[in-house]
């Protein structure tokens, strides 16, 4: 863009950059021009008017900042910026410049300052200046220019609004998340409240209930030591009738011992008495 910017300002013509229907509206000026001045008309002498005219009615305005290496490489490079071009150095803003940007700025943005917006933008002055003013300081002692320019104020005042937004961002989100923590403790002490309520009324019953228990609890204590009495009889029985059972089986065995010693005797006197009953049905017959 610096390179048809330096042609322009040096001979009024970007190299290509008419189209061949361009021509027309160009060589009608030119030779207009050409018959004004007496000059023969051609295609070269009505294009050279044309040219000529471009450089008297053209007025260019580059605003370039000084900061850093690249304004004096440019500078270098495209000689026409300065040969060509009337330089006007822009000095430093003076201060109603400074409070009337900062003013616009300010109100031009989203954010709310509402009554302190005079001390904010007065803050945005003194931060200027004071950079200003030391770097005047910074150059007299290390013999190094620190350009403090107009675009570092506007990022100052860009950054302000970006730092406010955010900070005010992080508070309400904080504000938001304790609004809600003291409703839910407000809620809980709501429902500790209806709890404690609930105890008070509950707690004659729980009086009357906690001696029914009491009482409840003797009365099974009671039984229960009484139920010990009953068990430890009936143990004792148990064990006198395990006793008399094993005796009685005992008696059983031996008793069925001796029944299959006499069994033999006793069916030999039966066969005997059998054979005596039909030898005396002989006899008798």
């Amino acid at each position: 863009m610096l390179e048809d910017i330096n042609n322009v300002l040096n001979g009024g013509d970007v190299p290509n950059l008419y189209k061949p229907e361009d021509y027309e509206s160009i060589e009608k000026v030119g030779k207009v021009l050409c018959v004004e001045k007496n000059i023969q008309v051609s295609k070269t002498n009505m294009f050279t008017q044309y040219l000529g005219r471009l450089q008297q009615n053209i007025h260019m305005i580059i605003a370039m900042s000084p900061l850093g290496e690249i304004f004096r490489a440019r500078i270098r490079q495209f000689p026409s910026l300065v040969t060509c071009c009337t330089i006007d150095w822009f000095t430093e803003w003076p201060e109603e410049a400074l409070l009337g940007v900062g003013r616009g700025q300010m109100l031009a943005s989203n954010i709310e300052l509402n009554n302190d917006l005079e001390a904010c933008v007065e803050t945005f002055k003194y931060i200027h200046q004071s950079v200003e003013i030391k770097s005047v300081e910074f150059k007299d002692q290390l013999s190094r220019k620190n350009y403090v320019t107009p675009t570092s104020y506007l990022e100052l005042l860009n950054n302000y609004q970006g730092i406010l937004t955010n900070k005010r961002k992080e508070v309400q989100d904080a504000r938001t998340r304790l609004v809600k923590g003291l409703d839910v403790l407000a809620q809980a002490g709501k429902e500790i409240a209806i709890l404690k309520t609930e105890i008070d009324e509950m707690a004659p019953k729980l009086s009357q209930t906690k001696k029914e228990l009491e009482i409840t609890t003797q009365i099974i204590v009671k039984e229960t030591a009484d139920a010990d009495i009953e068990r430890d009889i009936v143990s004792k029985d148990e064990a006198e009738a395990t006793q008399g059972e094993a005796e009685a089986a005992a008696l059983k065995q031996e008793a069925e011992n001796e029944l299959s010693k006499a069994m033999p005797q006793l069916e030999e006197a039966t066969r005997i008495l059998n054979q005596l009953k039909k030898d005396e049905f002989y006899v008798l017959k």
